[in-house]
This record gives structure tokens, sequence and C-alpha cells, in this order.
């Protein structure tokens, strides 16, 4: 009787295991956190939100245009981009309120991942993040 049970539970965890095995395979992407291999839509959206909410420095899940331009909690906000902050601000404050919300960098956010994602899997690979950063900093790229 001991035996039997003994016996049926470790099959028991030889499937498990092998079950558990089977579904690590080598397509399963993995997330990207600080230099994932791959970095999906929802992960790229939280770290969008993230940066840009570190700079609500009256914590109302908002930022505005003088929290922007001033740099926020982060002392960059928009000082942090390339260009005219105010023109960037106006860029992601799509409906004129004067503040950007979690609507609004979700919506950026979603734009630019999908340029950035080259071969359209819906996740971005570290040589699509790097080909998107060399392109940013290449003088002679007309962005098409």
């Amino acid at each position: 009787m001991i035996n039997a049970f003994w016996t049926t539970s470790l099959a028991g965890l030889a499937v498990l295991s092998a079950t558990a095995a089977g579904a690590q395979t080598p397509e399963t992407p993995r997330r990207a956190g600080r230099g994932g291999a791959t970095m999906t839509l929802q992960d790229f959206t939280a770290r969008a939100e993230r940066r840009m909410l570190a700079g609500d420095v009256d914590g109302d899940g908002r930022v505005s245009r003088a929290e922007f331009q001033s740099g926020g909690k982060s002392g960059k906000g928009g000082k942090g981009g390339k260009g005219d902050p105010a023109r960037r601000f106006g860029r992601l404050d799509r409906n004129g309120d004067g503040m950007v919300d979690r609507q609004e960098i979700g919506t950026v956010a979603a734009r630019r991942f999908a340029r950035l994602d080259a071969d359209r899997n819906g996740s971005l690979t570290r040589e699509e993040r790097a080909a998107a950063r060399t392109a940013a900093a290449d003088p002679d790229d007309t962005g098409a």
C-alpha cells in the first residue's frame, strides 16, 4: 500500500516535471526586464508610464506642462529627450488639456512600439531596440 502510494506520487511528479519543461520552449520569448531578450507592448507601455509619471510632482497621476518642462521628481522630465520640450509635450498631450495622463502615454507608446517592431511579431527584440537607437543617433537618417 505504501509502495503504491510512492510509485503513484513519483509518477505524478515525473509527468508534472515533463509538462513544465515542455512549457518552456525556445520559441517562448523571455520577457524584458533590464536587458531582457524581448519586450511586449505591455512591457513597453509600462516602462513609458513609469518614466513619464516620474515627473508627476503633485501625485495626481498626470504630468502637467510645468512638471514636464521642469523635470519633475526625476530632474529630467522634458529635458531628457531630443528637441524642444514644449513641442514634445504638445505631441504627448493628445487632447490639449495641458496634462499628460496614462491613456495619452499608452497611445503614444503603442504608436512608437508599432514603429519599432520591424518584423511585426508583437515583441521588440534587443536588435530592434538597438536599431532604433542607432537610427535616432544617425543625423543622415530620414526616419523613413
